[in-house]
């Protein structure tokens, strides 16, 4: 396979991983009347949630030297899922507490566009995007080892890589919407179950993923659906209620 026919793989996925959150969260604004501002907050907050990377690294070396025998894999797996969950639902509940003052589902959709979305555009997006480029613009700037590996990645992982942000994005919509529910329902057993969830969630994509990335892209997309569905659910009966009319 030549570096003009990946390369062109390589950029589409990469535009369509850019491309498809902006898409919805212009649908939602659109079709649902929310303000675009909530899905910058979304981006912005999981941005700032990155801060748990050197925490991440620490944590991952600290294991690996801890000599900790069968447990030194699964640990490596569950401390990174633990602090995704702990500082992605801490940012979603700082926003919601601080600067998404109006508490409704339509605001809880855009958030969880926005935090999913940025996700994709800079985990598959952008980078997907870059190698294509150069692929089709000047292949001969890459080390040549490097070149090689690329044209003999297979071509449907680019979009698995985007098939998987999709995915992403359904649940992250629904992490959104479960720690709203902690402010709407003034429980905050819905922020703790968010992040139990999303270690779980994490957890289990990383054990599947040593067995390969059918596995991985499975559980996900068991994850996504639940939490899709449940999303769905829970704005469809609002909606019923809010349009049932009241007897006087």
């Amino acid at each position: 396979m030549g570096t003009t026919e990946v390369g062109a793989v390589f950029t589409a996925a990469g535009l369509l991983a850019i491309v498809y959150p902006l898409a919805l969260a212009y649908f939602l604004k659109r079709r649902l009347r929310t303000n675009g501002r909530v899905f910058f907050i979304g981006c912005t907050m999981f941005l700032a949630s990155l801060i748990r990377t050197p925490l991440n690294n620490f944590g991952s070396q600290f294991i690996l030297f801890a000599n900790l025998g069968n447990a030194t894999m699964a640990l490596l797996y569950l401390f990174p899922s633990i602090t995704a969950g702990v500082f992605e639902e801490g940012a979603r509940y700082i926003a919601y507490r601080f600067l998404v003052k109006d508490h409704t589902l339509e605001n809880g959709l855009m958030y969880g566009a926005g935090h999913g979305g940025i996700e994709s555009i800079f985990l598959v997006g952008a980078g997907v995007l870059s190698v294509g480029v150069i692929l089709l613009t000047n292949p001969s700037s890459l080390p040549p080892a490097q070149l090689a590996v690329i044209i003999a990645t297979p071509l449907h992982l680019p979009f698995v890589g985007l098939y998987e942000r999709v995915m992403a994005i359904f649940i992250q919509i629904g992490l959104s919407l479960m720690v709203l529910e902690s402010f709407r329902k003034r429980d905050y057993r819905y922020l703790a179950a968010a992040i139990l969830l999303h270690v779980a969630i994490d957890f289990v994509a990383l054990i599947t993923l040593s067995y390969g990335i059918l596995y991985a892209e499975m559980a996900i997309t068991g994850f996504a659906l639940g939490l899709g569905y449940w999303s769905l659910e829970k704005y469809r009966a609002e909606k019923l209620q809010s349009e049932r009319p009241t007897l006087g």
